[in-house]
């Protein structure tokens, strides 16, 4: 069996003339044994890459044009575009990633997404109104005297990354044990974490275009496995508040997770989670204190399995005012606090690609007084 998957990447940076961009192309065949294991690849040339670069650079440039009309503040953005083809050449799946960071009066965010079939959408699938809420000149305010007992809502670029967080808590060596003890025990309200393949499933399109309708997150490949021949499946961490067991390794990596790397000639975790959020819808409480955007230049992560968010905020009855909330403590004991999850999904792209609505969380008194959190306003 054989298959060809392209990989065109970009970089656009603003410069005073036009934007420079850069695209590069990588085109792998991929032969695989009757077990459905990748043996072996080699780079090759097209004209269906040349076309995956050429899209590559429309996306950037218009994402390049929508930052200038919102914030005119594009520091860079980056984008990929992924195809799979079958040995016949015909296109079975494509997936395109995006994401721009943006300075901002208060300060510099990310802005990325991700989704399976066309690219063309995904400039308009950005949040660019909230984005816009920041070009006019940032004079911190003062949050309201109660904010501490209002509820938070962390709308998806923050959400995503307590989703991450929590995630790889559960999938890290350290993890994977915490995650075995506890399995079958609920310790979420009712929240359901999947870690999904690194690909959309491959559609039979008959070189006619993509089929976004199909099914995500079913399989890496055209022939559905994973480089190594396993079966390429969504896999449950947490299922409506239960801890899972987790996912049994094979060399070292998850099954149905294995990627075939062409420089090193093995196998490989993929280069990002891809992770989706599901639980009980709410509805967006009227006195909430939004945590919009994540200011990025600091360290979120921490060895100690806390993360540390520094965010642009307002409160919903004050949508002029914003100020800088941190919010640090443990991914999973952050979403034990989840009152539920409201608006759209949004799917959001960075260090992992993370499927989330906003997520309602208790307000910073509970929080705290449980011991799960730290809030605080940081001041100029």
């Amino acid at each position: 069996m054989a298959e060809t998957r392209i990989r065109a990447s970009g970089i656009v940076t603003p410069t005073r003339g036009a934007p420079r961009l850069t695209v590069s192309l990588d085109t792998l065949r991929l032969e695989r044994d009757a077990t459905g294991r990748v043996t072996g690849s080699r780079r090759v040339a097209g004209s269906a890459d040349q076309d995956a670069g050429k899209e590559t650079g429309l996306l950037l440039t218009e994402a390049a044009e929508r930052t200038a009309s919102a914030v005119a503040g594009l520091q860079s953005a980056v984008a990929q575009i992924h195809e799979w083809r079958d040995g016949d050449g015909l296109p079975v799946s494509r997936r395109a990633e995006l994401l721009a960071r943006v300075e901002t009066p208060g300060g510099p965010v990310l802005l990325g997404t991700s989704g399976p079939g066309d690219p063309a959408g995904l400039v308009d699938a950005l949040p660019w109104d909230e984005l816009g809420a920041l070009s006019e000149p940032f004079v911190p305010a003062d949050p309201p005297d109660d904010w501490r007992e209002r509820p938070l809502l962390l709308r998806p670029s923050a959400a995503s990354v307590l989703v991450a967080g929590a995630a790889f808590s559960l999938t890290s060596r350290g993890g994977r044990a915490t995650a075995a003890r506890l399995a079958g025990r609920r310790i979420l309200p009712q929240l359901t974490l999947t870690d999904l393949p690194s690909a959309p499933p491959g559609s039979g399109l008959n070189g006619s275009g993509l089929d976004a309708s199909a099914l995500d997150g079913a399989a890496l490949g055209a022939s559905g496995l994973d480089d190594r021949g396993d079966p390429a499946l969504p896999t449950v961490l947490v299922d409506g508040g239960r801890i899972c067991p987790p996912p049994p390794l094979a060399e070292g990596i998850a099954l149905g997770r294995a990627v075939w790397d062409h420089d090193t000639g093995g196998f490989g975790p993929p280069p990002l989670a891809r992770l989706e959020l599901d639980g009980p819808r709410a509805e967006v409480p009227p006195d909430a204190v939004e945590l919009v955007w994540c200011v990025e230049g600091l360290q979120r992560y921490h060895g100690d399995g806390t993360v540390r968010l520094q965010c642009l905020a307002r409160v919903a009855d004050r949508p002029g005012g914003w100020f800088r909330l941190a919010l640090r403590g443990k991914p999973v004991h952050l979403l034990r606090q989840a009152r539920g999850l409201a608006d759209p999904p949004m799917a959001v792209h960075s260090d992992s690609d993370v499927t989330t609505r906003s997520l309602v969380l208790a307000g910073a008194a509970e929080m705290e007084g449980a011991g799960h959190a730290v809030v605080t306003v940081i001041t100029p």
